[in-house]
């Protein structure tokens, strides 16, 4: 009896220690798995909570400006693999900003072409990995942007279009993945897992906030929380970025745990999460989620989720599906895009596909 006793003990112990392995290993393919001992290793690590890995040399957007019923196509470096990391606009002056690993991009025509944009002493240039550019006022000339560069990350503020920059803060190392705004302080969402709090009146910074996984999105929707995507699919939520934030759970996890997230989307007063078993969708602040189940999409791929006045959009494969009820019927329309679609940016009345 004590013989089968020992054998069951160390069968379960094999189970346990087979499936930490495999989760280890897992995770170190995925990306999920990391150290910023040495800056190198932000360069593998950066966005791996979404599609950040491609299939071709040249990076592409799609843009259109009548709600997908015409697409205008763009390469962006045909000799280097592109990824975008974010994208903003001044449709006044009808130009936009474009933040990739391969520096920063610019559109003077609201998107249809782009060329790579150089900063006066050269902090921003074609081997600098651009993370964030949040515009700082409403004239279309004031930003914040956040850049990794030469092994360390530094956010600038900006007051002539990225031309001559003011450094605010920098990090040896490690870069701010995103940025939030609220009256005089910035927020950064940092590749250590830290939100760090910057002080615009007198500089002073402090630690407001630690993850065990780097933060890659703040969200602030507008129902009076705030959201965290962190880089291992990790999605929370807190009153506020200096308060405890609270893991959301999300169907489909193993062994009845949280599912990771790979994309958020928020409509209005609703929550789209896109996992590896198809978009969850949550009414009450991600308290409950249930799944999307009317999607005609015969295989089972979904690249990337959006949400823009009313309508809810899913890419998969060279298709495009658009819901104007909450996911209940669809129309599709076809794409002819060369790659998988990794994020939605909507703008005035154009919407741009990055891939």
């Amino acid at each position: 009896m004590d013989d089968k006793i020992y054998f069951i003990g160390l069968l379960i112990v094999g189970i346990i220690g087979a499936f930490i392995g495999l989760s280890l290993i897992n995770s170190i393919s995925s990306g999920n798995l990391t150290s910023f001992a040495n800056p190198s290793d932000l360069f593998a690590s950066v966005f791996a909570a979404v599609e950040t890995d491609w299939s071709s040399n040249v990076g592409q957007v799609l843009i259109t400006f009548d709600n997908f019923k015409n697409f205008h196509q763009d390469i962006l470096d045909i000799n280097n693999r592109t990824k975008i990391f974010d994208i903003s606009s001044y449709l006044k002056n009808n130009m936009f900003w474009m933040g990739t690993d391969h520096g920063l991009f610019l559109s003077r025509d609201g998107g249809l072409t782009w060329d790579r944009f150089n900063s006066s002493n050269n902090e921003i240039n074609s081997q600098s990995f651009v993370f964030k550019t949040l515009p700082a006022s409403g004239n279309g000339e004031d930003f914040f942007i956040s850049v990794f560069s030469n092994g360390k990350g530094t956010v600038y503020q900006t007051w002539d279009y990225f031309f001559h920059l003011k450094k605010l803060m920098d990090f040896d190392g490690e870069a701010a993945y995103d940025i939030y705004r609220s009256g005089n302080y910035l927020y950064f969402g940092m590749s250590t897992g830290q939100i760090i709090r910057y002080n615009l009146l007198n500089g002073e910074t402090r630690v407001v906030n630690a993850f065990s996984s780097p933060v890659i999105k703040i969200y602030y929707p507008g129902d009076g929380n705030f959201y965290l995507l962190l880089k291992d699919g990790s999605f929370k939520k807190g009153a506020n970025l200096s308060a405890s934030f609270t893991g959301i759970k999300i169907p489909g996890g193993w062994f009845f745990g949280s599912s990771p997230a790979k994309n958020v989307a928020f409509g209005r007063g609703v929550i789209y999460v896109l996992t590896g078993s198809g978009i969850q969708v949550s009414y009450d602040g991600g308290d409950s989620f249930s799944l999307l189940k009317h999607i005609p999409i015969l295989k089972k791929q979904i690249d990337a989720i959006g949400w823009n006045n009313g309508a809810l959009y899913v890419a998969s494969g060279q298709n495009l599906y658009m819901s104007y009820d909450g996911g209940e019927n669809w129309k599709i329309t076809e794409m002819n895009n060369q790659f998988k679609v990794s994020q939605f940016y909507f703008s005035g009345g154009r919407t741009i596909l990055s891939m």
